[in-house]
Parts: structure tokens; sequence; C-alpha cells
């Protein structure tokens, strides 16, 4: 995860350049390093107080069979480092947020590109620990993606590591389809360096840029493993996207808003059909009660008729 745009700059990133922020970041993260234990396996570190290093030891766990199934999918098994700092508490990761946009210090962890490292929410401070996994999983996929490419547009970063950490539920894309169709959907294209001003349109953003990843790597996965092959040596996403898609990403923005509006029309007319199919039971009951109580009334009226000819015989 990183950090919500102030007059349309990414602001946690546009703070590298001041150096008084620079160096008191560091001095955080080298203090945070000294004074936490660690728990490491393979090439995976985890940093936290004494008090959490049972969380260490899962988090270990977890992620390291988490990496094994992500990297399989992309078919890349780079050996990248990964150091994961826990917060001792809910006023530690305040500070390391602090000079960072409301995204960040409303998130439960971040990547940060400037030190390769993942920081975590105090488990305990977490608001659903049972997300832990594929919290962790997500700041992964960032650490992933930064070690492949040197200018990754946003929509894409935050795409791989939504979807690939299985964030992508039907409620996520329940709610992008109803933005799409109020009109509060951006195009890729005004998605590539920051993120929406209104935090309203954050889960929006995340849940697009989902569904664009899920696009290519659904529909067009031979290309998007090329993407991936054709990273290095130089890490320009926009040349190997042209190499690999044959076309630019501007072209893919406005395929891409052609396949939404197409794509979102037919699963409203699935969804109609699919509502209709479901009431058919019970219209087939209505109509069979009503039947039955006509055939009832015509009973009776048969029974009146033959009551009233047999008293007039009489």
């Amino acid at each position: 995860m990183f950090s919500r745009p102030e007059n349309g700059k990414n602001k946690f990133y546009s703070a590298v350049s001041e150096p008084k922020f620079i160096l008191s970041f560091f001095i955080v993260f080298f203090f945070c390093f000294l004074s936490a234990d660690r728990i490491s396996f393979e090439n995976i570190t985890v940093f936290a107080n004494k008090k959490d290093l049972p969380f260490a030891e899962k988090i270990v766990r977890q992620i390291s069979s988490d990496i094994d199934n992500f990297q399989m999918k992309i078919g890349l098994y780079p050996n990248i480092p990964v150091r994961i700092v826990i917060a001792a508490d809910k006023a530690e990761y305040a500070k390391w947020t602090a000079n960072s946009s409301k995204l960040i210090e409303f998130s439960e962890a971040f990547f940060d590109n400037r030190t390769q490292t993942i920081y975590i929410r105090n488990p305990r401070n977490l608001k659903s620990y049972s997300l832990l996994r594929s919290i962790v999983l997500h700041e992964y996929i960032h650490l992933y993606v930064s070690h492949f490419w040197k200018n990754p547009p946003l929509w894409f970063n935050e795409g791989m590591a939504v979807y690939f950490s299985s964030e992508f539920d039907f409620q996520r894309e329940f709610r992008f389809i109803r933005d799409y169709f109020f009109g509060k959907s951006h195009p890729l294209s005004e998605m590539e360096s920051h993120y929406p001003f209104h935090r309203s349109e954050w889960q929006s953003f995340y849940a697009k840029s989902a569904f664009a990843v899920k696009y290519l790597y659904t529909n067009r996965r031979k290309e998007f493993f090329k993407l991936w092959d054709n990273a290095l040596p130089t890490g320009d996403f926009r040349s190997a996207f042209r190499k690999s898609f044959m076309m630019t990403t501007g072209q893919f923005s406005r395929l891409f808003e052609n396949y939404c509006r197409h794509h979102f029309k037919a699963e409203i007319l699935l969804a109609s059909s699919g509502v209709i199919w479901g009431i058919m039971p019970i219209i087939f009951i209505i109509a069979l009660i009503k039947k039955q109580r006509a055939m009832l009334k015509i009973h009776r009226r048969w029974k009146d008729e033959e009551y009233y000819e047999e008293t007039e015989n009489q």
C-alpha cells in the first residue's frame, strides 16, 4: 500500500526530497531494528518486540508459503530479501506514518520503497486479525513489483497486490460496478501516478486496479507472462508493456474501458435473467394456487347446479 496524493502528487514519495524527513525516518528505522528481536527463515526476517515474537513466527510461516504460491502464479522466482517490522503499539505505528499521507495513516500496513521494508500494525491493533495474512502478502507483492519495475503505473502496482492477495472479492467487485455506473470510476490513464483525492473513491480505485490485472491475467495470460519476462534489465514498464501486448498503456486504458462497458451490460442482463429464473418457481406456485381456486369455484358451481336440478325434479 502506498499513499493518497495531495495536490495530485504522492506525498509519501515527495517527502523523500526533504532532508529532515529522511534523517528522522532513518533514525526511527535504525532504532526500530536495534531494539527489536527477530525471527528469520530463508530470506524472510521479521523484527518485533519479545512479546510479539509468537506473531512474528506465525507471519514467517504464512508469508513463506504465500510467497511460493504467488511466485508460481507469475512463473518467476527471484530470491528477494523480505524485511518485516511489527509496530510495538499504536503510538509507534503513528510515528512511522506521521509525515506520510492519510492513506498510509489509515492503513494496516505499508511498504516503503526506500528501505525495501514492510511495516505493519501490531496484530493486537488490527481491525481484523484474520486478514493479517492477506495484508502481509499484499505488501510483499509491492516489494516484488519494485524488484522488476522502476516505473510501474499505480493501477498495476495496486492491482497486482489486491488481486493476487485474494482481496478482490465479490463485495469489492460489486462496489466497483456500482461506482462505475454512477460515473465515479476513472480510466486507467488517470490512475497511473496518483490516488483519488477523496477517500470515498479509494476502494473503487483498488477494485478497478485489481479488475484490470485480473483481465490481463485471465484474458491475455500469454502476454502477461511476456510482460514479466521483458522486465529486466531495464525495468521500464511502458516499454515492456508495449513489447508484450503490442499496445501502449494508453491504448490499453481505452480498450479496458470498452471491455468494462460491455462486460457490465452483460452481467446486468445475466443478473436480470437469474432473477427471472429465480422467481419462476414462485410464479408457478402462485399460478397453481390460482388454478386450484378456479377449479374449486367451478366444482362448487357444478354442485350448486346439481342441487338445484334435484330440488326442481322433486
